[in-house]
């Protein structure tokens, strides 16, 4: 007889993470090639599952090809992929895998330094909005420029706008649409790109709306833009497609003379902080001021429509994370020479329960969020790469670092759905069969499928579970893998994890050293202790795959 077959995603993920077995990225052209400072590009990739096959290549050619024996985070150094002139060219970076892994990028010359989440192309959209903002103003009055003399002596005021730079994600030719929202009306320019091709389009104020027919990757980027001190660096941001924005979002702590609001959105749009509301008109480039509020009662910030907000500060353009789109895990990359630390949002009630790696989060010093559930603190990064995540609520985690200005963003979410037994990579797998037996033989049955019997040692596991269970709508009774010690009278898991949870049914547990799960359609899926030699159908569960720590190295 076949066994039936369950599979429970415990991930259960609710939206987009960032892993995955394909990427395409490119590096655009920090401050200019000419510039007397080496150029440092780079991909941090992060491996999951033991051997690992990874595949590097640019203009058509392998210039990586690695298989990693193990859990472990490769520097892998880029050369000769900067993007430095306008047209279709071929420095497309494409990054394939064997098993799921992540991606993030990093450009430096000198103490110019951007960084950005490579999303996986299955996350990449056919539609993005660009946040054409203008700079002018915030340039300004951030160094005291002397607007007379500018103005005797040019027909232009200052020039921030910025470069688009666009990759054909597919093998296949891409048609694509990039909308300029000129004063004089809506300008469409029609580009063909061949498979994995990329485009650089000059600086245009009016960057608004980019379409095509397969999937694509699109960034914002400008060489050399005015900071503080009449510096200049960097900008180079990854666009997330319309399907990920949302309209709640919470801005974080942020100085209120050193930072402005940026909306986008195809339709006009409210956004309202406490009791001030704006209204964004589509391919609007104001940037907005730092709203009241914000800084002192509540700094929720709602759109009436599904629009991305974005946080603009001297050479850094930071993504908000929409409420909807906290997730239960991040990995987060840093640089141990730039003072890196790490944003954290949690809910206020569940703040002491935040981990890191292995270990409840120490020496934090939480702020309520006025007006909020949430509290929020900078955490110290003791080390390059860390996991942090929470056991029962979602959370936002942005990483900044700071060279010539800061730099950083959103970190890598890696699991949409806080899970107790931490930050969970492979959903959980449970087979069922009908062959009924007694507890060791099930044991020995799940054991020669390199599985365990069934350790639903969570509540939160244990929900999952029933679920799954309930919808095979069947009655009969299965193996747990927990079992009495007969010394000790312990309850003993055969995952080897603690015994913490249980689901007994009334006056349980009784005499019996062995568990079973009673499965019927809407029932409470309660446990019974049962002779160990009676018959029942086995419930084996795969082991689960979590992340914890990483080895580093440098390729």
């Amino acid at each position: 007889m076949l066994p039936i077959v369950l599979i429970i995603s415990i991930l259960s993920q609710g939206h987009a993470t960032d892993y995955g077995t394909e990427f395409v990225t490119a590096f655009p052209e920090n401050l200019a090639y000419y510039f007397p400072s080496a150029l440092s590009l780079q991909l941090k990739i992060t491996t999951f599952f033991p051997n690992t096959a990874v595949t590097i290549k640019m203009n058509d050619t392998i210039i990586h090809s690695l298989t990693l024996p193990s859990s472990q985070v490769s520097t892998v150094n880029i050369y000769n992929a900067e993007v430095n002139q306008l047209g279709i060219c071929r420095n497309t970076i494409i990054v394939t895998s064997s098993q799921n892994i992540t991606v993030f990028s990093i450009s430096r010359r000198g103490d110019s330094v951007q960084t950005n989440v490579v999303p996986p192309t299955v996350n990449l959209g056919m539609k993005y909005l660009v946040p054409a903002f203008n700079y002018t103003d915030f340039a300004v009055k951030m160094n005291s420029y002397n607007m007379s003399g500018i103005l005797s002596s040019s027909t232009n005021l200052l020039d921030f706008s910025s470069r688009l730079i666009i990759i054909n994600a597919r093998a296949d030719v891409n048609n694509i649409a990039v909308t300029e929202k000129l004063p004089t009306g809506d300008k469409v320019t029609t580009i063909t790109l061949g498979p994995f091709a990329l485009i650089q389009l000059s600086s245009s104020a009016y960057w608004y709306k980019v379409t095509s027919s397969v999937e694509a990757a699109v960034i914002l980027t400008n060489p050399c833009i005015d900071s503080v001190s009449c510096r200049c660096n960097m900008i180079a941001h990854q666009l997330r497609p319309t399907d990920l924005m949302g309209n709640e979002f919470i801005f974080p702590p942020f100085n209120e003379t050193s930072y402005r609001l940026f909306v986008t959105s195809d339709e006009s749009v409210d956004l309202s902080c406490n009791t001030v509301t704006k209204t964004v008109q589509p391919g609007s480039q104001d940037l907005l001021p730092y709203l009241p509020g914000l800084a002192s009662t509540n700094p929720i910030l709602k759109t009436s429509k599904p629009s991305s907000l974005s946080v603009i500060s001297p050479g850094l353009i930071v993504n908000l994370i929409p409420t909807d789109k906290f997730s239960g895990c991040f990995l987060v990359h840093a640089n141990s020479l730039a003072q890196p630390k790490a944003l954290v949002i949690v809910e206020t009630a569940q703040q002491n329960s935040l981990q890191i790696g292995n270990s409840v989060a120490t020496g934090t010093s939480w702020e309520v969020i006025s007006g909020t559930k949430y509290s929020w603190d900078f955490i110290p990064l003791p080390q390059s790469s860390v996991v942090i995540w929470h056991p029962t609520s979602p959370i936002a985690v942005y990483v900044f670092g700071g060279a010539g200005t800061d730099y950083g963003g959103p970190a890598i979410s890696i699991n949409s759905e806080p899970d107790p037994n931490g930050c969970v990579l492979v959903p959980l797998k449970f087979e069922l069969s009908n062959i009924t037996m007694s507890w060791q033989s099930s044991q020995s049955h799940c054991k020669n499928k390199g599985e365990v019997l069934a350790s639903p040692n969570f509540n939160y596991t244990q929900n999952k579970l029933a679920a799954a269970l309930n919808d095979l709508n069947m009655e009969g009774v299965a193996w747990l893998g927990l079992r009495r010690n007969l010394v000790t009278s312990e309850w003993n898991w055969s995952r080897s994890v603690p015994f913490d949870f249980a689901n007994w049914d009334n006056n349980q547990p009784a005499g019996g050293l062995c568990v079973s799960i009673i499965i019927e359609p809407n029932g409470n899926f309660t446990w019974s202790t049962m002779r160990c030699c009676s018959p029942m159908l086995p419930l084996c569960s795969s082991e689960m795959v979590i992340l914890t720590t990483f080895t580093e190295n440098i390729i």
